[in-house]
């Protein structure tokens, strides 16, 4: 199980700070203590002293933390979500990813995923990185690269190698403008989610967003949904073989 120093420094998030807000020595002491509990068999009071650190600092980490106090507990249903959350930050961790394919197997609905592109889920892994803030550091490096080759450039007497830095700062500029867009689409991926986790024992997908319209299929607990769009209080939702319906928002929690 994984500590603050491994969680927090991998991504972290503090919400507004305010007079009260948790100091970062705070964190790491009650991290340490839900540690303790947790290897000492007391889920109870490391999801507790867990889920107070998470409402100041969040990482991938300590969203894997508290998944693995809810398996501990067999609430499978919240343990996805916490570990869909965790990849959700650290696409490319094969704990995580390992951990929540258990949990999986512990729910009643198995959705075969449509034939996709071969390597998509390892371009996703590649795409997502270690961490949120990865693509935002290679852009950096890419355009300081540039500026570099750029100004070697500049007093160069030879045409030849003149040409080919300016070449190689075309080349890094490319790759830091690439990585700019790349951080741009993680940053919204985290910040505005579209999957849940179904939360209700078993809940009807229908037709329309209305009481006693015509039940397409049923769902129960942990299974993950894509939220295409929500109306009056109702989510249209679509699952990873492609059946589309609709149902209350109250049987599900965002990712």
């Amino acid at each position: 199980m994984r500590g603050l120093s491994a969680s927090l420094l991998l991504f972290c998030m503090a919400l507004p700070f305010g007079s009260n807000a948790m100091e970062r020595t705070e964190a790491d002491s009650m991290i340490a203590r839900a540690q303790r509990a947790y290897s000492a068999g007391d889920q109870d009071q490391a999801l507790s002293l867990y889920d107070s650190v998470n409402t100041r600092f969040t990482s991938a980490g300590l969203l894997y933390d508290i998944g693995n106090c809810h398996f501990k507990r067999n609430d499978i249903p919240h343990a996805i979500l916490y570990y869909e959350r965790a990849l959700l930050l650290e696409p490319g961790a094969e704990d995580i990813r390992s951990n929540l394919d258990l949990a999986r197997q512990q729910t009643l609905d198995r959705v075969n995923e449509l034939p996709g592109f071969q390597l998509g889920g390892d371009w996703e892994r590649w795409r997502g990185g270690r961490d949120v803030d990865q693509w935002a550091r290679r852009s950096l490096w890419a355009w300081a690269i540039a500026m570099l080759l750029l100004g070697l450039s500049m007093p160069t007497a030879g045409l030849f190698l003149k040409r080919f830095l300016q070449v190689l700062a075309g080349i890094a500029a490319v790759g830091a403008v690439s990585a700019v867009l790349l951080a741009s689409a993680r940053t919204r991926e985290v910040r505005h989610p579209d999957g849940a986790i179904v939360m209700a024992p078993r809940i009807d997908v229908t037709s329309e967003p209305r009481d006693g319209s015509t039940a397409l299929f049923l769902l129960h607990a942990g299974t993950k949904v894509t939220v295409r769009k929500e109306e009056a209080g109702w989510a249209e939702v679509a699952l990873a073989n492609g059946n589309v319906g609709w149902m209350p928002m109250r049987a599900i929690e965002r990712i």
